[in-house]
């Protein structure tokens, strides 16, 4: 209990990073943690299952937050017949294609196992992950909770889940994000947009893409990397009409000596394999569409792990 015998129970935390999913055509099955942002969960024991705080940058509710559904099916799973109170302390920014809801999910997961001093199976962890994607975006997808859990660069398999870590490349890329509004439910919104079948060419070109990414990154290869990360003729070019100024933006990093330019998850992020020249002409020119934007250049982070409690 968070109150027993006058002893105030102490908080247990984790941190967890951003993720870009998809990485071009690796469509809800890649997925690559990175140092952008991150978020911290802290837990401990309680009679029910609540979020009780929400500090950090970023204002995300307390009632429905998907740090809930993470916890009561981390609590299932290893058979707690528990709750937990719960601090979020948000720093991943919510709706930008950066896996915000799957950082929350990540670093509950992980902050109940350190609390409880159990590890579930990765499989299993992340699943209890994507209950927390489910709560927040309608669809139990768990590219992002699984590279947000386990670091690196991961690969998801469905029906049955399965989660394979592919390591730890050494890249560095660009983190373009623009700042315009964008509307509640943004990701079921970008999953809309999708069509329910695609060619068999479209298909092939996909599949190699999407391996060519994997190789790229696996043997430092950029070239290869790059021409991966733009093999997609499906998912990018539907969800790139709902990014202002996007092919005007993707000009003008392609002009400005970027390899590959394509959108971080749902978007409205963008993922540049380029350098700081190429993410400053993408921020003018979003400024030239009335549009604020910032960019980080990052490196790929690891999994989600112990820290402590936030400054607040």
């Amino acid at each position: 209990m968070a109150l027993e015998m006058g002893r105030v129970e102490m908080w247990v935390c984790a941190k967890a990073f951003s993720s870009s999913a998809n990485l071009g055509p690796g469509y809800d099955v890649l997925a690559l943690a990175h140092d952008a942002y991150y978020d911290v969960v802290c837990v401990r024991k309680s009679e029910k299952t609540f979020v009780s705080r929400v500090t950090g940058a970023y204002e995300v509710p307390r009632e429905g937050n998907n740090a809930i559904a993470a916890a009561e099916a981390t609590l299932e799973s290893l058979g707690a017949d528990m709750g937990v109170e719960i601090w979020v302390h948000k720093g991943v920014p919510p709706g930008r294609g950066l896996g915000s809801s799957g950082a929350t999910a990540a670093a509950t997961v992980k902050a109940i196992e350190l609390l409880l001093g159990k590890a579930l199976d990765p499989n299993v962890a992340v699943r209890a992950a994507a209950e927390g994607e489910r709560a927040a975006t309608g669809s139990a997808h768990a590219d992002n909770v699984a590279a947000s859990y386990l670091g690196g660069l991961v690969m998801v398999m469905y029906n049955p889940l399965q989660v394979v870590q592919l390591g730890f490349p050494k890249v560095k890329f660009i983190v373009a994000t623009p700042w315009f509004d964008v509307p509640e439910g943004k990701t079921g919104q970008a999953r809309r947009v999708l069509p329910n079948e695609v060619s068999l060419s479209d298909l092939v070109t996909m599949t190699s893409g999407a391996l060519a990414v994997v190789e790229g990154l696996k043997r430092g290869d950029s070239s290869l990397l790059a021409r991966g990360l733009e093999m997609d003729p499906v998912v990018t070019p539907a969800r790139s009409k709902l990014i202002p100024c996007y092919n005007e933006v993707y000009k003008a990093a392609k002009d400005a000596g970027a390899l590959a330019v394509t959108i971080s998850g749902a978007g409205p992020s963008i993922i540049i394999l380029g350098d700081e020249g190429s993410a400053k002409a993408v921020i003018e020119k979003w400024k030239s569409c009335g549009i604020e934007a910032s960019y980080k250049e990052v490196e790929v982070a690891k999994g989600a792990s112990a820290t402590t409690p936030p400054h607040v």
